[in-house]
């Protein structure tokens, strides 16, 4: 019976829900490192672990596989651009923009994110860049910087021209990156995560809480918000985003791509030239194009284009009152809903499915304006239609998931974080 106290072991300790990493899994790599310990009883092996730190880290090794890759879903990246140029740049600032990766794993995501800001123009002494993960061996590559072909898969690759060295049949990334980036080990749901660090501006924490149970998920909820500094933004996965409902974080979308705002406590008088949703207690109620007219960021607890509704669900439209038509397809629809027009991009969904009522895809869309509106069960019947359609649309399963879990359905949720893991191994 020590298989099941093991898992539960890791669970408390890393918060890894051993029903998605997968119990076979776990199972493999104790018998791995058993036989490196050399007992053959588990029971025995138990006891090592509860003895002998170092060993629960070298399982832990064998268990956290990382996957990932420079620039892994541009969305994120270009959104991050947006905020940088509209909030940052050509402003004067007498502290470094500060950024957390968590977690960091061989080092792709932060330095895709060093990349970026080097782009904007912004100088290595402008900003700062805290990466942390619970591997050694990942932080240990991470820290050499050298890299090879799978961990260049996006379509662009003009990024790696500009910022590695070719050696051999590999890559080394540049010193001019490599420095920006500091590297360190931590658990994510250790009470005193990072607590001797300061806030930050951005924080990246994509693909991770779907590994966890439901109160590890919470206690890195509350350690992140933590680390975050007012009016500061933290940037999750789709399938992550329902998670931000019950932590005071305001849910924003910007280039497609969810994130949550900390709201601001003591707004300072910077003046903003982009384009406004203003929000009061969650209402919209007005829609202002601030392309010329500065305003103050009082006025305003998010700054960013968003997804909120008014009380009686109708969003309100442009000054002259008019939302443009647009062609019933999907990216449309979707860069209508980026706008915050939810109420007719809801309706131009639909009109799509009567044409095409077997698309996956549009439901999957359906339902993530559904969840920005909060109409948590209109949202679900769709990722439901989505994944009958669809049996392996993973985006669907995971919201599925989510709002299984948020209602209490575990039992249910569970059953559906099975099946996105066995989608993911085959």
């Amino acid at each position: 019976m020590s298989y099941p106290e093991i898992e539960n072991l890791l669970r408390r300790k890393i918060g890894i829900d051993a029903k998605i990493i997968n119990s076979r899994k776990i199972t493999k790599a104790v018998e791995t490192r058993s036989s490196i310990c050399g007992v053959s009883n588990v029971d025995n092996y138990l006891q090592i672990l509860h003895t002998s730190n170092q060993e629960f880290d070298e399982l832990v090794e064998l268990i956290v596989v990382p996957e990932t890759w420079f620039f892994r879903d541009n969305q994120p990246y270009h959104a991050l651009t947006n905020y940088v140029r509209s909030q940052w740049l050509n402003k004067p600032h007498n502290r470094k923009l500060r950024l957390l990766s968590v977690p960091c794993s061989t080092g792709e995501e932060p330095y895709s994110l060093a990349m970026t800001l080097l782009n904007l123009g912004l100088l290595p002494t402008q900003f700062h860049i805290d990466a942390v993960d619970i591997s050694k061996k990942s932080l240990a590559k991470a820290k050499k910087g050298i890299y090879s072909r799978n961990s260049f898969r996006s379509q662009n690759l003009e990024f790696q021209t500009r910022y590695f060295i070719p050696v051999d049949k590999e890559y080394q990334i540049c010193d001019q990156v490599k420095n920006t980036v500091n590297f360190s080990q931590g658990n994510l749901i250790d009470s005193q995560f990072l607590i001797d660090k300061k806030s930050y501006d951005i924080i990246w924490c994509r693909n991770v809480l779907i590994y966890f149970d439901s109160p590890s998920r919470k206690i890195t909820l509350k350690n992140l918000n933590g680390l975050l500094k007012s009016g500061g933004i933290i940037f999750f996965s789709a399938s992550e985003i329902g998670e931000l409902a019950n932590l005071g974080l305001e849910i924003v979308r910007l280039n497609g791509v969810f994130l949550g705002q900390k709201k601001i406590a003591n707004p300072a008088n910077v003046s903003l030239n982009y384009p406004l949703v203003v929000v009061r207690d969650n209402n919209i109620q007005d829609i202002k194009e601030y392309t010329k007219q500065p305003i103050n960021v009082a006025e305003i607890p998010l700054f960013l284009l968003e997804n909120c509704r008014s009380n009686n669900n109708q969003i309100i439209q442009s000054q002259d009152g008019a939302i443009k038509k647009h062609d019933y397809n999907l990216d449309t629809i979707r860069n209508l809903a980026d706008e915050g027009n939810l109420t007719a991009a809801i309706s131009q969904c639909q009109n799509y499915l009567q044409t095409d009522f077997t698309n996956a895809e549009a439901y999957v869309l359906l339902g993530q304006i559904y969840q920005a509106q909060k109409l948590e069960s209109k949202a679900e019947e769709c990722f439901q239609k989505a994944v009958y359609l669809d049996p392996q649309n993973s985006q669907a399963l995971l919201h599925l998931t989510l709002l299984k879990e948020q209602r209490g359905d575990i039992t249910r949720a569970n059953i559906l974080r099975q099946r996105w893991q066995r989608l993911h191994q085959l």
